[in-house]
């Protein structure tokens, strides 16, 4: 009987050792273990870049820290040009990127077309009309390598905004750029818009800046300008508001652009917007497919300029004012 308790206490002495030597070697290796890392490539459209402050803040916010165990690689603002799209997209999955985040329709599109065929994700924010673009399949379920924010069409909105804010306006000046996808999808809808309000639209296509400018300086006494978003003419918008100011025509947006200069924005919150990319960043990096998560919508925002409207000779009544989520004092 005896023997057989030495030979049992034995046993579980041996027991006891292995199960040691296993847990200090897995803690050895795990303290000898690199922290995972990922690299991020970010491309955006001219005049959109507020989305990346977001995106990067909350990131940080999520435990990623830029330098530790995070690196974005972001080389400025891209044209509409579909080549340089795509050649800017090429050369951030060349970098060997975990994640692409894009920034409007045009490096959205060129990601697309990129990653088919790859197991690298991407997050666009915002989009404008993401189904109808053919970036995704349908809202609830994107499918494939894609998932992100859309931007519902804030141009009918905006018109209602520019009338409450100069109520004098028989007519509304709408430059845009044929050529811009965004420019056509944005002002699908102001016909209607602009019939429901009982006003005069004017849809001036022009191709480039001077273009714009002359419209502008033609028009009528009791106008007003609406802008919308075409990308090509960003370079050129701050010429035309000044312009406006100078001629006391109220100006406004259906987009966030000029919020120093413009009577009002109302558009896209984009650092907002920036943070919900965020998090569906963090869920893909965790290993949700992107094609599982539901596109969402982004947050809207009216801006109400006060020094332009004192520039312009306007009053801009209190319960309006009381509506705005930011006032430019």
């Amino acid at each position: 009987m005896l023997g057989k308790h030495k030979s049992q206490n034995g046993t579980r002495a041996g027991l006891t050792l292995l199960v040691s030597v296993v847990v200090f070697s897995l803690l050895l290796a795990g303290c000898g273990a690199k922290p995972k890392t990922y690299t991020i490539g970010m491309a955006s459209e001219l005049g959109l870049g507020a989305v990346l402050n977001g995106f990067k803040a909350k990131m940080t916010e999520l435990g990623y820290v830029e330098g530790k165990n995070v690196t974005y690689i972001y080389h400025g603002e891209l044209k509409t040009d579909s080549q340089v799209n795509e050649a800017e997209i090429k050369s951030l999955m060349g970098q060997k990127a975990d994640l692409l985040l894009t920034v409007g329709n045009a490096p959205t599109i060129a990601a697309k077309k990129a990653v088919e065929g790859t197991g690298t994700p991407v997050v666009f924010a915002p989009s404008l009309n993401p189904v109808g673009a053919g970036i995704v399949a349908s809202i609830s379920h994107p499918g494939g390598n894609l998932t992100g924010i859309q931007a519902v069409s804030t141009t009918p909105k905006a018109l209602e905004w520019l009338l409450k804010l100069a109520p004098g306006t028989k007519r509304v000046y709408t430059p845009y750029n044929p050529a811009d996808p965004t420019a056509s999808a944005s002002i699908k809808s102001l016909p209607d818009a602009a019939a429901k309000f009982g006003i005069e639209l004017v849809l001036d296509e022009v191709s480039s800046g001077e273009e714009e400018l002359a419209g502008i300086k033609a028009l009528p006494k009791d106008s007003a300008i609406l802008f919308v978003i075409s990308p090509s003419l960003n370079s050129s918008l701050e010429d035309a508001l000044k312009l406006a100011v100078e001629l006391r025509i109220p100006a406004g947006a259906g987009n966030s652009v000029a919020e120093d200069k413009m009577l009002f924005n109302y558009a896209t919150d984009l650092p907002q917007t920036g943070k919900q990319a965020a998090v569906l960043a963090d869920k893909i990096l965790k290993e949700t497919k992107p094609g599982d998560l539901p596109v969402e919508t982004a947050e809207f925002t009216l801006t109400i300029n006060l020094k332009t409207a004192q520039a312009i000779g306007l009053n801009i009544p209190d319960d309006i004012l009381r509506q705005a989520q930011k006032i430019v004092r």
